[in-house]
């Protein structure tokens, strides 16, 4: 019963989500990027900040550095650093799983499967995820529990992993990937926000009573909300599941809400509880939010499809115009733009305005293409040509003209532009859905 229920869902999803390409349908490129991304694959599974991996505490974050020192001055076993910020390991094993449903290579499936698994041990005991996280082989290190009680919904972490659990559960039967993905799906439903909006991360209450930050309140920097509307509606398409769904719309009408009014009907990054634009950290000032734009629209043509309901259409419309109206050049947005003057913005670490990305502050993807020429070809504005590439959850892309020794020195050892890479290839065989938008 339980291989033919797979059988159903995984017929279910593709009827959904419209004809896509024939087994074997894999382009060379798209073989060539996925044998690049596995060569950074630990032998346990999940991959780290550095290829090929190598042992040891690879990481940028404060509180990853601080757990450095700790276990280093208690003498703990030195431990591996997996990364889930996407591009990280839920999005490489969501590409294996479609690479895999496309060329019908047991090797990718095998890839997706251990990675899969590795999410399993690294589950929290709230049921989500954290950005990095320590591991020896494929078990989380015992400490990092108690270390750190919380778990991350912006860069597609709790919910990139939600969603590789539930494929992984529609493409093998396999229960443990249903339940995996039920804990998850249970910690996005309790960490929404009475706006209906979700924050950058789930705290126990006590610690925002303590701790005030934030990351506690209405987010769309890094996919935050919008990632969290695509991976509920998943779920609810999956598990036969209303209440997902209905939480999903509840997002939406926060993401309808919270738009600037024309003539700028975009989106901030970040939000206070009564729905106005605030700040983030000093970088990342008051403004429309070009990255985070595309995330909301793409939310939005996803509650269309899942509703059939064209009350988000003309919403659709008039950001996406705005949006095309935006760029600095063809192919290429500034992430921030100014609601009064609509000149785009760039900040040092400390927040004072420069006049060029080059002198902002660092690392920070303050330009790119972010995937909107691709979100464009989508909804018929643009044409869907080898230039046009849709982006991962956390791949900015470039803008055109970027010197290609810049992007090779980007992704010279870094497993993530490379996870970023296989994201480009595979896209070129998407399928595209259609929406109740498209209806005349």
């Amino acid at each position: 019963m339980v291989v033919l229920a797979s059988v159903w869902l995984a017929a279910a999803l593709v009827l959904a989500a419209g004809p896509g390409p024939a087994l074997g349908a894999l382009p060379p490129q798209a073989h060539e990027s996925l044998d690049a991304m596995l060569e950074c694959e630990r032998p346990e599974g999940g991959w780290m900040y550095v290829c090929p991996p190598e042992s040891g505490a690879h990481g940028v974050t404060k509180i990853v550095n601080l757990g450095v020192r700790v276990s280093d001055a208690l003498g703990l076993e030195p431990w591996d650093l997996v990364v889930l910020r996407s591009p990280g390991t839920p999005a490489a094993g969501l590409l294996l799983l479609e690479a895999w449903e496309q060329s019908d290579d047991p090797r990718y499936l095998e890839a997706a499967i251990r990675t899969g698994d590795l999410l399993l041990n690294l589950q929290l005991p709230s049921g989500g995820w954290f950005s990095e996280m320590p591991v020896h082989g494929d078990q989380l290190a015992r400490w990092f529990a108690w270390y750190v009680p919380w778990a991350t919904l912006d860069d597609d972490v709790t919910t990139g992993a939600v969603r590789l659990l539930l494929r992984l559960y529609v493409a093998t039967g396999e229960e443990r990937y249903r339940d995996g993905a039920i804990r998850g799906l249970d910690l996005i439903l309790e960490a929404q926000l009475a706006s209906g909006a979700w924050p950058l991360t789930h705290r126990p209450r006590w610690m925002q009573t303590v701790s005030p930050s934030f990351e506690d309140l209405p987010s769309l920097n890094d996919g935050a909300t919008a990632s969290v509307i695509t991976t509920l509606i998943l779920g609810a398409r999956v598990l036969d599941r209303p209440d997902l769904l209905a939480a999903a719309v509840r997002g939406g009408d926060w993401l309808l809400e919270a738009r600037f009014p024309a003539p700028t009907p975009g989106w901030a990054q970040q939000y206070d509880e009564t729905g106005q634009p605030v700040p983030g950290r000093k970088f990342e000032p008051v403004a429309l939010a070009t990255w985070e734009t595309r995330h909301a629209l793409e939310a939005l043509v996803a509650l269309g499809r899942a509703t059939e309901d064209r009350r988000y259409c003309a919403s659709i419309d008039e950001s996406a115009a705005w949006l095309a109206g935006s760029a600095l050049a063809p192919g290429c947005w500034p992430r921030f733009i100014s609601p009064d003057d609509g000149e785009p913005i760039y900040l040092d670490i400390d927040g004072n305005p420069v006049p060029h990305p080059g002198e902002a502050k660092r690392p920070y993807r303050w330009t790119g293409d972010y995937g909107i020429p691709a979100l464009f070809a989508q909804l018929g504005r643009g044409e869907a040509t080898e230039d046009v590439i849709p982006r991962i959850p956390g791949d900015a892309g470039e803008c055109p003209g970027t010197p290609l020794r810049t992007r090779r020195r980007r992704e010279a050892r870094n497993p993530r532009g490379r996870i970023g890479d296989v994201g480009s290839s595979l896209s070129l065989v998407r399928a595209v859905a259609a929406t109740p938008c498209d209806q005349p």
